[in-house]
């Protein structure tokens, strides 16, 4: 009866959406044989199963933002792509030459396919299903979403090695605390993001930086004599002025003969070299784009300018250790930092967009050591 009186073929009971790491939702189908439904969001369709998606609402100034781009000649990589939010604005709004669509969720992979195919787009995306960090392609885009709430942080450098070796644009996603008594990332760190470090431990649920970093040299272990000794080096929290990282050092056994004639199996780094010449490197630090820095930096609180900064800052060293290219220094510059929407307990989703590139090292040197922004 209801559905005749409201003259629709399916009926749904709603329910609050799970809090995982799919956040699927709570949809109980009281009347129909599927729950398949499509949205129609300006040009674009968006098909998907509501008791196994569901359309996110609170996205829309980025998804109209990201229709205003101009993006005819990148490739896009979309790190968390869902059924779509941001992935078919890249392509039917913003014209992308092609986007690489990631996610690991089996339904929002096939609401996407759906979706791609009934917008005509199919034959501009790659769709791949898994876990960003491990599979995102290498090297490929001008442009890269990490669309990640509340924090995108463990995907950065992901994200770093995915960029063409020309560099690009990373959108960088993060829900913020606004207050000043409660500021920072909603990290389980539940640290400040202005005094933010590579940390040592995400959470149980999703991979550390560190392991992360590990992946960049292949390497498993790290020398508990140096990893001591560098975490001992707390000077600089903001900014960091040399390139080293825990994922320089590689460890192997060596014999080592103790006073008593005995021998002792002894870990050292077989890197030395290289980390001696990466600690003696200087990275300029974070860089503000000069039109962004005139006319709205000093507009946004002191707490998204940390952010954005540590974004910047990190980037910049993960850029720098992935290429290592001699006569070449990879910088990032802040282009914007925009809020896409304010939620309850003063906390904003915000997104930092961030250019990335490699520049020539002697004129960059000279350039920022004239103007004092090497740390």
């Amino acid at each position: 009866m209801v559905t005749e009186l409201l003259n629709t073929r399916r009926l749904g009971k709603k329910r609050v959406i799970e809090g995982d790491e799919f956040h699927e939702p709570h949809i109980d189908l009281l009347y129909g044989k599927d729950g398949w439904v499509e949205h129609i969001d300006g040009d674009i369709r968006f098909l998907y199963d509501v008791t196994k998606c569901f359309f996110n609402v609170n996205n829309a100034s980025e998804k109209q933002r990201i229709s205003e781009f101009d993006c005819h000649q990148e490739v896009v990589t979309d790190m968390f792509a869902g059924i779509g939010y941001y992935t078919l604005p890249y392509l039917i709004s913003a014209h992308a030459k092609h986007v690489y669509a990631i996610d690991w969720n089996e339904d929002a992979i096939e609401a996407l396919k759906r979706s791609l195919q009934i917008n005509c787009v199919q034959d501009r995306c790659t769709v791949i299903q898994g876990d960003s960090r491990k599979v995102t392609p290498q090297g490929v885009a001008d442009r890269v979403n990490i669309g990640l709430l509340p924090s995108s942080r463990p995907y950065w450098l992901a994200a770093c090695k995915c960029l063409k070796s020309t560099g690009g644009i990373l959108h960088i996603h993060e829900a913020i605390r606004t207050s000043e008594q409660q500021s920072g990332s909603l990290e389980p760190s539940n640290k400040p993001a202005a005094y933010s470090k590579l940390i040592k431990n995400e959470n149980a649920t999703s991979m550390s930086e560190e392991i992360a970093l590990h992946e960049l040299t292949d390497t498993t272990n790290i020398c508990g004599e140096n990893r001591t000794a560098m975490e001992k080096n707390d000077k600089n929290k903001i900014f960091f002025s040399k390139s080293i990282d825990n994922s320089a050092i590689q460890c192997e056994e060596t014999n080592t003969a103790k006073h008593d004639g005995t021998v002792k199996k002894r870990k050292f780094s077989r890197s030395a070299t290289i980390i001696k010449e990466m600690e003696s490197r200087i990275l300029p630090n974070g860089q503000i784009d000069d039109r962004f820095k005139e006319e709205k930096w000093s507009t946004i609180s002191h707490i998204l300018q940390n952010f954005a900064m540590t974004c910047a800052t990190n980037c910049t060293q993960y850029l720098n250790n992935i290429h290592d290219e001699k006569d070449k220094v990879w910088t990032c510059t802040i282009l914007e930092v925009n809020t896409v929407k304010s939620y309850h307990m003063q906390t904003d989703h915000i997104v930092v967009d961030l250019l990335c590139r490699p520049e020539d090292e002697k004129v960059k040197h000279n350039e920022l050591q004239t103007q004092g922004e090497y740390g």
